[in-house]
């Protein structure tokens, strides 16, 4: 992955993106989900630690990618930004989220902020909606609700209207990967 670094024009990337450049350093400064990213032509950290390899992909993705211009609505489910079906995504990223909804609607005023989440209206009349800058120009709006006699505990991830211009789809669908992690981590501390 870090080959993929050495030829990316940082200071043409930064504007592009809505990063902040070190000219000194020839290195980056990106958020993700509420963290800070240093890019350098020799890797990515951090908090000074490499990234794991998901979280190095996304980003090399966002670097690389041909977008622009952010539009956030309207939302598109992953399959829609992709024009292909990804049952996984039910499976590694919506399921697990909504087996701990009751516990996010309890905790969302501590949490949201850890990860840049603002709560909005709900779309769809879910008990709990939130918009997440996952990337500067990629957001994600979650939708969750819990169990109750009627139904099971639901959770809905879309994805702002272009993202597939800043990512591919098997980056969107890691995206979608951390940002549970992240939220299941913040639950755990929090």
């Amino acid at each position: 992955m870090t080959n993929a670094l050495e030829h990316i024009v940082f200071s043409a990337a930064a504007e592009r993106i809505h990063a902040l450049y070190n000219e000194e350093e020839d290195a980056l400064l990106l958020a993700m989900l509420g963290q800070e990213y240093v890019i350098r032509r020799n890797g990515i950290t951090l908090r000074g630690q490499k990234v794991p390899e998901n979280h190095e992909q996304i980003i090399t993705d966002y670097l690389r990618s041909e977008g622009a211009v952010f539009i956030a609505q309207p939302w598109r489910s992953l399959a829609e930004v992709t024009s292909q079906q990804n049952p996984a995504f039910r499976k590694t990223v919506e399921g697990p989220l909504a087996q701990h909804a009751a516990e996010c609607m309890q905790r969302a005023s501590i949490i949201m902020p850890l990860m840049d989440a603002q709560p909005v209206a709900s779309a769809i009349g879910s008990e709990l909606a939130f918009v997440v800058r996952a990337l500067p120009k990629v957001h994600l709006h979650v939708e969750l609700s819990r169990e109750d006699q009627e139904f099971p505990a639901e959770a809905w991830v879309l994805f702002s209207h272009n993202a597939g211009d800043f990512l591919k789809p098997e980056s969107l669908l890691l995206l979608g990967e951390v940002f549970r992690e992240r939220l299941l981590g913040l639950l755990r501390i929090y």
